[in-house]
């Protein structure tokens, strides 16, 4: 605070708002007049609103008693300048902390015989000196899976190639983030191509999706059978081929014939045991 420019904005003559802000303002100011609050620092000192603050700040650039800098896209400095200041005749002012910045709201100032309003522009001012926190956002692995679906649903084309659809081999994360890596890399996605990459997982012994899913961790354009590691090889998704129901079908028909086949032989068994016997207790059989 400047005692010096303080005590040069007291004496002076000018409607409530714009004195207010006007000694907010020398308040903050150097030796030299300057100071950068923000508009929200101005209307909390002042008890006004935005809007009134920014009225008033026009008023004290209109008569001189206030320069404003704004070349800072981050701050606005002013400049308290009291001895520039341009008095006009003034009796009252409007309450303008409820006042509507418009064009036909009205001059700030009232004059002392008949009341004279001068155009008032309107005014849209942007609070330079307030920054907004940065905000970091934690999302879950559901959300993320939800955006890498819809990220391949989003990827219709690629290079001006359609792209087919999902194959049921696949998973669709790993199908997502392999899309993904293929528009980055500019790399059209075609039957063919999907082709070749079930035949290099069909080679290196893996499946389709733990085959994109090396694809995507290597980062490269294309990926070929020989090219696998060890570890790679022997990855947490082994090949596992999906059973038809057709070959369920074949299946249970041959658990029902081995079934078969055990009760016909436990039959033959009894049998034999019960011809046994029967031999053996005969009318004969004692003599």
């Amino acid at each position: 605070m400047s005692t010096t420019v303080m005590a040069a904005c007291w004496p002076l003559q000018m409607p409530p708002t714009p004195k207010a802000v006007l000694i907010s303002l020398a308040d903050n100011a150097n030796d030299q007049g300057h100071c950068w609050p923000s508009l929200t620092t101005i209307a909390e000192r002042t008890c006004f609103g935005r809007t009134a603050v920014i009225e008033a700040i026009k008023w004290l650039e209109s008569h001189g008693a206030v320069a404003a800098d704004r070349s800072d896209r981050y701050r606005t400095t002013y400049v308290v300048t009291p001895s520039k200041f341009m008095a006009p005749g003034l009796v009252r002012e409007t309450n303008q902390s409820v006042r509507r910045t418009s064009s036909n709201g009205g001059e700030l100032v009232r004059l002392a015989d008949d009341e004279v309003r001068q155009p008032d522009d309107e005014v849209r001012e942007a609070d330079t000196n307030r920054q907004e926190p940065s905000r970091t956002v934690n999302k879950s692995n559901r959300q993320k899976a939800r955006e890498r679906a819809a990220l391949s649903k989003s990827i219709t084309s690629i290079k001006g190639v359609n792209v087919p659809p999902r194959p049921d081999d696949a998973e669709p994360q790993p199908w997502a983030d392999w899309l993904g890596l293929r528009k980055a890399k500019s790399a059209p996605v075609t039957e063919t191509v999907v082709a070749q990459a079930r035949s290099e997982a069909a080679k290196a012994g893996v499946s389709l999706t733990r085959f994109l899913e090396i694809w995507c961790a290597r980062g490269s354009q294309g990926l070929q059978a020989d090219w696998l590691k060890p570890h790679e090889r022997a990855g947490p998704d082994p090949v596992a081929q999906p059973m038809g129901k057709q070959m369920q079908g074949l299946m249970a028909l041959e658990e029902l014939k081995r079934g078969a086949r055990e009760r016909m032989a436990a039959d033959r068994d009894r049998g034999g045991a019960a011809e046994t016997r029967l031999l053996v207790s005969g009318p004969h059989a004692g003599r």
